[in-house]
């Protein structure tokens, strides 16, 4: 029941969010998941290989809606930098979960971190507009 009443909310609020809203969603999704594989290479579970796996997985695909989504020909430079950023993410990503390499995750967690900040300030911004 509560999962359900969850959910719900997290529809409505997905669907009424400004675009800006949006992006900052999907970026906390990516820092949740990256947080998530980050804690598990200090955990001793036998599961821990598989939850890195899935987090850095699901990680990867958020990244990937993020570059899909680009409007290349109305963004510009900004646009081909974020592309090249994501890229490097997924790269990094990728080598991380192939390497068990938790620094790797970290690197990418933490500009994650930063650019989450820069949209919510960025939201915070055009409201007051």
């Amino acid at each position: 029941m509560a999962k359900r009443i969850i959910d719900s909310y997290q529809t409505i609020q997905r669907n009424t969010a400004s675009p800006g809203q949006r992006v900052i969603m999907v970026y906390n999704a990516i820092v949740k998941n990256l947080n998530i594989a980050s804690e598990a290479f200090g955990q001793a579970d036998p599961q821990r290989f598989e939850t890195i796996n899935n987090s850095i997985q699901l990680a990867d695909k958020l990244i990937l809606e993020l570059q899909l989504a680009l409007d290349r020909e109305r963004g510009g430079e900004v646009a081909k930098n974020l592309s090249d950023l994501y890229s490097f993410w997924r790269e990094h990503l990728s080598g991380a979960n192939a390497e068990k390499n938790p620094k790797k995750i970290d690197e990418v967690l933490k500009m994650a971190q930063e650019l989450t900040n820069s949209w919510v300030e960025a939201e915070k911004q055009t409201r007051k507009s």
